[in-house]
């Protein structure tokens, strides 16, 4: 049963609500270009790990963090970016279509510019010619770099002319070249009977990082979609299509290459690059080699509808996509690449020998929200891979996930794939009045992020959570269902946590509470803690 929010932090919330116009007014300075955390992954090997002296949070002091401030994102339900952090700035966007460059100690407003469309990427930093560029992607299909000390558009690029391409994946920067992937909510699209369905294959663009000119493109799917079936009033079913890049490729700069994971073939013929490992030349955008780990995965959404009109076949696929990043993590000498599906299971594949498996764990059932969802994350010194666990059922969008649905928290050993320690995701869904929460699910879905003795690995019932590295004990959590007075006026409402999870850096937390996408708890709260003195 969850707690009643503590005096304590209730007489914070009537001074935030007294001083917000004198904190909103006082914003002044310039932003601090030296960056601490950018991008999705937190390196280019996506190992979402954070010592923590930079973190500035340790075993000892996590249960000392207390809220700090709360900006209410405008027009918000599911907040669908990762911030960036400066040394006094972090940049935050809404969906409402706007970007924020806030002050770190106040929450105040130090510049704001207006996308044009919907942020779906990490906001991230790229350094070229001297002068540091904050870029993020759209789910127009636009790539766009913003000067970051003022907020001023230095470029913005379409990266595919196809009219249901959307950027969801953060881009990797390798050299002087992004690495940007491209999916597409064509798979959605689908439940249109009308739709010539379907002709989109994931592509991949290299981006001049000083100027947004395209160098490359690559595919996923290397032959175009032709008409598979001709239909009378209906559309025609084309093919193959599908194969998106959801998440944010891995830059192997040792072997000139880098790495992403597809999801399923929207339609027939399956192809040999869904549900795959891929690894590209970045030099010249060449596939290299492609490890499947699930054939003959064909879905989309129209397979859920009444009569399934553009469903590729009789018995769909279960949708079962990577659309966590791979990580790159040497072990005990040894470089692997790791990987965690929606299915419930991790591999281990060797670079070197075209991705052949070395080790394979099931953790969970599985299930078109996971298994693994959007990220896992490692701790390289301690050799420890840690394994979000969603198994929730979506209703509309598929059945229960196959066997016996286990959400819940894993830390394996990188080398073997071992099983180190497992809890069940904690929580019970009920409200104080121990009446269940409407559209809370238990289970561990948005991306988790590692120090040297925690993992903070956030959970649908819109709980923040800390875990002892060494044990999985459950060190620091605080609940965010509840109304927070926002520095910028009004109320931020916290939700469900998916998606991005937790950044940390100099004894802050950064967070989004509140994803009201596939049944959850909708919010609109960006929440910043902080280490009490």
């Amino acid at each position: 049963m969850r707690l009643a929010a503590s005096r304590a932090l209730a007489i914070c919330g009537l001074l935030q609500i007294l001083l917000a116009p004198l904190v909103l007014a006082a914003c002044r300075g310039t932003v601090d270009p030296a960056i601490r955390v950018s991008g999705w992954g937190i390196n280019t090997h996506n190992h979402r790990f954070i010592t923590a002296a930079a973190a500035g949070i340790t075993a000892g002091t996590v249960t000392e963090l207390r809220l700090k401030w709360a900006f209410a994102l405008p027009g918000t339900e599911a907040p669908r970016f990762l911030p960036l952090l400066t040394a006094n700035t972090v940049v935050v966007a809404d969906d409402s279509e706007a970007v924020y460059a806030l002050d770190r100690e106040t929450g105040c407003i130090r510049w704001q510019y207006e996308v044009g469309s919907m942020v779906r990427t990490a906001l991230q930093a790229v350094t070229v010619a001297g002068r540091t560029l904050l870029t993020l992607g759209t789910i127009e299909a636009d790539v766009i770099a913003l000067d970051l000390a003022t907020g001023e558009r230095v470029w913005q690029q379409r990266v595919s002319e196809h009219p249901q391409a959307m950027v969801s994946g953060s881009h990797a920067q390798a050299g002087d070249l992004l690495i940007q992937p491209v999916s597409s909510w064509e798979v959605a699209w689908a439940a249109n009977p009308f739709h010539d369905c379907c002709d989109f294959r994931g592509p991949i663009v290299a981006l001049n990082a000083t100027n947004g000119k395209i160098q490359w493109r690559a595919y996923t799917i290397q032959q175009r979609a032709e008409v598979q079936q001709k239909r009378w009033l209906l559309g025609d079913h084309q093919g193959p299509s599908g194969a998106p890049v959801w998440s944010q490729p891995t830059v192997d700069s040792k072997r000139g290459r880098w790495y992403v994971g597809t999801g399923e073939n929207y339609s027939l013929p399956a192809t040999g690059t869904s549900d795959a490992i891929l690894a590209y030349s970045t030099s010249s955008g060449e596939l290299l080699w492609a490890q499947q780990l699930l054939a003959d995965d064909v879905w989309n959404v129209s397979c859920e509808l009444p009569f399934a009109i553009n469903c590729p076949q009789q018995t769909p696929g279960p949708d079962y996509d990577f659309g966590a990043p791979p990580i790159l993590v040497n072990a005990s000498g040894r470089d692997l690449l790791l990987a965690g599906q929606k299915s419930g299971a991790v591999f281990a594949l060797d670079p070197d020998r075209k991705g052949r498996i070395v080790w394979r764990a099931k953790p969970g059932a599985g299930g078109k929200a996971g298994g693994v969802h959007f990220a896992m994350a490692v701790n390289p010194e301690r050799g420890e891979l840690y394994v979000p666990i969603s198994d929730r059922d979506v209703g509309f969008f598929g059945s229960n996930p196959q066997g016996e649905p286990n959400p819940s928290l894993h830390a394996l050993d990188i080398a073997t794939g071992k099983t180190l320690w497992h809890i069940a995701a904690p929580g019970d869904c009920l409200g104080q009045d121990s009446e269940p929460i409407d559209k809370c699910f238990r289970g561990f879905s948005a991306a988790p992020t590692a120090t040297d003795e925690l993992v903070f690995a956030p959970t649908l019932d819109g709980v923040i959570r800390a875990f002892d590295a060494r044990s999985g004990e459950q060190l620091w959590a605080h609940d965010t269902l509840r109304d927070y007075p926002a520095v910028n006026g009004g109320k931020a409402r916290g939700g469900s946590i998916d998606y991005g999870g937790v950044f940390l850096d100099a004894g802050q937390l950064f967070v989004s509470s509140g994803y009201g996408m596939v049944g959850q708890i909708p919010g609109n709260a960006f929440l910043v803690f902080e280490v009490s003195e």
